[in-house]
Order: structure tokens, then sequence, then C-alpha cells
């Protein structure tokens, strides 16, 4: 038999035909042009590729449209294994649905991402016009993808919400806010001397010292202006490395007592 005989016996036979993957449903051959160059198309996703006979008799042809990361990222066809983009975009889905990171790190509960951001290619495209994205800090390390600045208070990740800064920016909310039990954010009871603590820092020898107060009200104030001031001096430090939205809302950042 001829190789264009067998060719044409194996387009009749495969064709239409149904297969089973091992984890992203049914695909149908659209197209056969020879073992290792076949066009599928998923049921589930109308997602085409091209893949081998070999490959498919396995089930191990992947539907890139389908959500296979914490049952809501899509890679698309835009996957590239180690990725600088694809890790980051990893991260955040994993900061939103992994459950063991949400049950250590309280503050990413109820956090999602947004549609646009699900897929891999859109995201992708976002990060490459963002300024900052392959930015170093001072001390050679990535700028972080940060939620948090633009919307305070922010639980979604999207195009609207992120920014791209460095590290010292990125734990200005957080790692530098001290809570003293039930007493406000940077306050705590000093019971040595019947005083209320005002600091700013993170643990042990990183706390900034600010002062001791009759009130945590008083305390507070004192933490407040002492953050709000700090804020700024790092902003305007970073100030021509950053988008211009980030360094506006720095500058007009308040600190609140419920923060």
């Amino acid at each position: 038999m001829s190789n264009q005989d067998t060719l044409a016996k194996n387009k009749l036979k495969y064709e239409n035909t149904i297969f089973k993957t091992n984890s992203c449903g049914d695909c149908v051959v659209i197209q056969y042009r020879g073992a290792n160059d076949i066009t599928v198309q998923f049921k589930d996703t109308g997602f085409e590729t091209i893949t081998a006979l070999h490959n498919l008799k396995k089930g191990e042809v992947k539907d890139r449209l389908k959500p296979s990361f914490y049952g809501v990222g899509v890679v698309g066809e835009a996957f590239v294994k180690n990725d600088t983009m694809y890790n980051t975009w990893m991260c955040m889905l994993n900061r939103c649905y992994g459950a063991a990171h949400v049950k250590e790190n309280s503050t990413y509960k109820d956090c999602s991402v947004s549609d646009n951001f699900k897929y891999y290619p859109y995201f992708k495209d976002w990060c490459s016009k963002q300024i900052g994205f392959d930015s170093l800090d001072d001390k050679g390390k990535p700028f972080a993808l940060d939620k948090d600045i633009l919307v305070k208070g922010n639980k979604v990740y999207s195009e609207d919400t992120c920014c791209f800064v460095p590290m010292e920016i990125n734990g200005l909310q957080f790692s530098s806010s001290i809570r003293g039990g039930d007493y406000p954010i940077g306050v705590s009871y000093d019971a040595k001397n019947d005083k209320y603590k005002a600091q700013m820092g993170g643990k042990g020898a990183s706390k900034t010292f600010i002062g001791r107060y009759t009130t945590p009200e008083e305390a507070f104030q004192a933490y407040k202006q002492a953050k709000e001031a700090y804020i700024k001096e790092v902003a305007n430090k970073w100030k021509d490395q950053i988008d211009n939205r980030v360094y506006e809302a720095l500058m007009n950042w308040g600190v609140s007592i419920d923060d």
C-alpha cells in the first residue's frame, strides 16, 4: 500500500473520531495529516491544537483553555514554563485559591482574581506594559505585584487595582504595622509603665519606637503621623522608578484607626 493510500485510510479512520483525555475531557480529530500532525478540537472549550497519534491514544493532549490551575487559571497558548510572568501569575492564583496558603495567611481571605487575570495570555500582555515589571530594587530583588496601594482595602487582583512596586513599598501596609491586641493599629499596652506605646516596623529590634502616651487614641495619633510621614518618605525615594499612580496614592495615603 502506498503512503498516499495509507494516509487516505487513516484520514477515514481517525477524522471525526472522539478521544478521551486524562484530565481535559473529550476531543475530536478534525484533520489528520499524518501520525505526528493531527488537529484536534476539545468539545468543552472549542480549543484546537496539533498533536501526535500516540499522545491521543494515551490521553495526554492538553486543553489550554480549560481552567487547570486551582480550578480557575487558564494558561492559553502563551504558556511558557518558568517564565517570570508565569511565575508571578501562579503566585497570584495561589494567594487567592491555594487552600494551604490562604489558611496560613489570613490577609488573603476572600481575595480573588478578575476574569481577565485568570487568563494567562491577558495577564502576560498586561505585565509587559507595566512600569516596574522588569525592575530590581536596591537589594537586587524584583519588584512585587501589589493589589493594595491603588485601591485601599482592595481584595481583587485586576488590571485596575494592581501595580509593580519595590519590596520596600510592598511591605508598607503590612509588615510595618503593629497591632497590640484590641488596641488601634500601631498601638500596644506597656504594663510596666501603665502607658500605651506607639511603634512602627516589624518584629523585635526592627520596630521603631515612637513614644508612650496616656490613652490609646493619643498613641494612635502619634503612630498615624509617623506612619504617614514615613510612607511619603519612601514614596519620594522611589518616585522616579514607580508608576505615577502609585506615587500619588502613597503621597495621599491616610492611616485609619481601624486599618
